[in-house]
């Protein structure tokens, strides 16, 4: 469940843009991939994000949110999606398509986002239309 147009407190909205960089380190809790997209190197950065990512190892059920952030060398963005929990869950997953237009690609990212408490993970991405194998 993605939600747009939701404030992002400025210090994770500021960490997820410096790490639109390539040099920069990937923080604990995070993941960071990066794709050739059209003629454009497009990085994502995955993190935890908001008051549950600290959660407990067996939290009980719940949600929790990450942060996605996506750049190129002339745009970035970030939104927040999150992923529901059960309790006794090792790793919960949720589905994200993204369009890339605010990058200036006419395409959609649609990725499957692992969860567990303190770490989000990119496992799958699937570039649309073309059903392009990422990841």
């Amino acid at each position: 469940m993605v939600r747009m147009g939701k404030r992002l407190p400025g210090a994770v909205l500021a960490l997820a843009l410096s790490l639109g960089t390539v040099s920069a380190a990937v923080p604990e809790g995070c993941s960071s991939d990066s794709f050739a997209i059209d003629g454009s190197q497009v990085s994502i950065v995955v993190c935890t994000g908001g008051p549950f990512a600290k959660a407990p190892a067996t939290p009980k059920s719940g949600s929790a949110s990450i942060v996605e952030t996506f750049s190129t060398h002339e745009a970035s963005f970030s939104q927040t999606v999150s992923v529901d929990y059960l309790p006794g869950a090792e790793i919960s997953r949720t589905i994200d398509d993204v369009s890339l237009a605010r990058l200036g690609i006419a395409r959609t990212l649609h990725m499957t986002i692992a969860y567990k408490p303190g770490s989000a993970k990119l496992e799958r991405a699937l570039l649309i239309p073309g059903a392009v194998v990422l990841k």
